[in-house]
């Protein structure tokens, strides 16, 4: 829903902006989300659970990216590869090359055809224009389909309306050698106002990385986009983005040589351009009803030593949202056609030769009120129909219970559905080793994977102080691993085939807690605490294909103090402890300032992986070709102004 607040900012950090510390927002509780129902509701009214990310908490807290946002959410496994490369998740193991986690931006899904997944370093949105990061720890393939099995992220990005004027961001520090930004908005007529925004960065390379080479994650992003918001009358308004963003980075490899099959450890400088346009209409029917259609189309084409992609990915999406009988029914159709181009070099070939692919299907889903404003039934399926494996459905039933304002309980039962992604499905990729060829194969008779997952949530909300608990366990079938084989070929050389199979049974639990307080008018304070472990049941002479047997355990402690109008002091501290990644347990503080210096300029400082010096938060190679380098600690210095 757009917001058509007109709002007349007067400053980088206009007075509505600052942290108002109000404890309303602190809770959340009158917050709107959309993720959730695919509708506009309270947060506080959601049987999921949901985090909402402010633009006020990502500014005050000195990130410079979503991925770097993403660390201040409970739960979300964030894991930094290098200066540049992420593997992020929730409620599963991470991984740069596999997903199971749906992102967004405004609805238009950004994921990557070749393993349905993200590449975090291409995606480059101003964080100055989010209105919100909305994050569900969860299923939620009904309302959005395949491969959002265990978490949706969805960026929502600010209406233009509250936009106007300019400004300009300039940022810089020991690893970001420079950033600036500038955008610019104003009104289109009495109905409609644009933004265009434009922004270059260049970073430079780590100091340690974990093999015998340099680190090598030097990087530099280039990107120019805009929206145009139009309110064509009462009943109809109209949403129009486009972004073009280019990247070219360093990053170590680890390859087979082509001749003796023998690992080396390369150095690699690879590219990537994307390029998104989204259009949606949404129409208000009656005071119980609306419509919304959206269009998108997504381009991308990356290259690097040893894989070369070229995808264009169109969606078409349709939703209703009406009220019949006092029954809440939300349901939709939805249509995706995937162009597709891997071009093949010495390390990956195509086993099907698949050029395209359809994907289609529709939900619905009904909300019934079992006891006035106390107790609420929400039921639904989504099924859909993939060219790879056929028809899949998606059924959900979700009980949300009240029984007083400051009291709220939720249970829910849900199958999600991963399908494989393309590189599963259709490639054979030569995969490092001692000397022996070895090839990780695709496999058409992969079948797709479904997770059953129980979930129990309560939140409390006082007046000081709230919390918001999460329970969770999901059984899951069909799970992709690997199946070695070893043989001779004709002229008696030694290979190895890593197969890939669907056979295996993975059963993860966990939890999430949040606990927000507010003891002082000027401190803000909030706990978060999750745990998610994984216990694999393998088919004899197989391997996992992503993570195994183990926990992880995150403590996010964050508190913001207003010392007076123009200054404000951020403080994040995270500890990570756990197998999952093959890593040592750290914790790291991260630390800004915000100087409100007139009310046009504003400056802060941040300094960001304190206290613990370098690190690894991600060692799963046996994942990925990519070599992780050490996290440092960072520092760095940024002036806003807006006129």
């Amino acid at each position: 829903m757009p917001n058509n607040v007109m709002a007349e900012d007067k400053s980088v950090y206009a007075l509505e902006e600052l942290p108002s510390l109000d404890f309303d927002d602190l809770m959340a509780a009158d917050v709107q989300v959309t993720s959730a129902m695919k509708r506009l509701q309270n947060m506080s009214e959601t049987a999921a659970s949901i985090y909402v990310l402010t633009n006020k908490e990502i500014r005050e807290s000195g990130v410079t990216s979503v991925p770097q946002a993403l660390k201040l959410v409970p739960g979300m496994q964030v894991r930094q590869l290098d200066n540049n490369q992420w593997a992020i998740t929730t409620r599963s193991t991470a991984g740069k090359h596999s997903s199971k986690l749906l992102v967004m931006v405004d609805g238009q899904s950004i994921y990557n055809p070749g393993f349905a997944g993200v590449y975090w370093e291409a995606l480059n949105i101003p964080l100055y224009d989010i209105e919100r990061i909305e994050v569900i720890r969860g299923q939620g393939g009904l309302l959005w389909g395949s491969n959002a099995t265990n978490g949706v992220v969805n960026i929502i990005s600010k209406h233009t309306s509250d936009t106007r004027g300019a400004f300009a961001q300039v940022v810089t520090g020991n690893q970001i050698d420079h950033k600036a930004d500038f955008r610019i908005g104003g009104g289109l007529g009495n109905y409609s106002s644009f933004r265009v925004f434009a922004s270059t960065e260049e970073t430079d390379a780590s100091t340690k990385s974990t093999k015998s080479t340099i680190a090598n994650d030097d990087g530099r992003k280039k990107s120019v986009g805009g929206r145009i918001d139009l309110s064509l009358n009462d009943e109809f308004s109209f949403i129009t983005q486009a972004q073009y963003t280019s990247i070219d980075m360093g990053q170590n490899l680890k390859l087979a040589k082509l001749d003796t099959y023998e690992s080396v450890y390369l150095q690699d400088q690879y590219t990537r351009e994307h390029f998104q346009i989204m259009a949606k209409l949404e129409q208000t029917l009656s005071s119980t009803s609306n419509q919304m259609i959206q269009a998108s189309v997504s381009s991308q084409q990356g290259e690097q030593l040893y894989y070369k992609d070229d995808f264009v990915i169109t969606d078409i999406d349709y939703q209703m949202n009406t009220l019949v009988k006092g029954v809440q029914i939300d349901w939709g159709l939805n249509y995706r056609y995937t162009s597709i181009s891997i071009d093949e070099t010495d390390y990956f070939t195509n086993i099907q030769d698949i050029d395209s692919y359809n994907h289609f299907g529709g939900f619905l889903q009904a909300q019934f009120t079992l006891l006035p404003d106390e107790l609420k039934l929400i039921i639904g399926n989504r099924s859909e129909k993939n060219s790879f494996t056929g028809w899949e459905h998606q059924p959900m039933a979700r009980l949300l219970w009240t029984p007083h304002s400051k009291h709220t309980f939720w249970a829910a039962i849900s199958q999600g559905v991963r399908i494989p992604s393309l590189l599963e499905y259709n490639n054979r990729a030569l995969a490092s080793s001692s000397g022996i060829k070895t090839e990780i194969v695709g496999n058409a008779d992969l079948k797709s994977e479904k997770s059953i997952s129980k979930e129990l949530g309560y939140r409390y909300t006082e007046n000081s102080w709230g919390i918001d608990v999460s329970l969770f366990h999901t059984k899951a079938r069909n799970v992709l691993v690997v199946e070695p084989i070893v043989y001779v070929d004709e002229s008696f050389n030694p290979l190895i085939d890593l197969n890939f199979v669907s056979d295996a049974d993975l059963t993860t639990y966990g939890g999430e807690a949040v606990i927000k307080w507010k003891p002082f008018d000027k401190i803000t304070t909030e706990l978060g605490y999750s745990i998610t472990a994984y216990e694999y049941d393998l088919p004899r002479g197989t391997t996992e294909a992503i993570g195994f047997d183990s926990y992880l355990r995150q403590v996010i402690v964050k508190s913001q103090y207003k010392l007076n109008p123009e200054h404000s002091i951020a403080a994040i501290y995270r500890i990570e402890s756990g197998e999952a990644y093959d890593t040592a347990d750290f914790s790291v503080l991260d630390l800004t300032w915000n100087w409100q210096i007139t009310p046009v300029v504003a400056l802060s400082l941040t300094g960001n992986n304190l206290l613990y010096g370098k690190h690894l938060e991600y060692n799963n190679t046996n994942e990925t070709y990519t070599v992780p380098t050490y996290i440092e600690a960072s520092y760095y210095a940024k002036i806003t102004a807006k006129f």
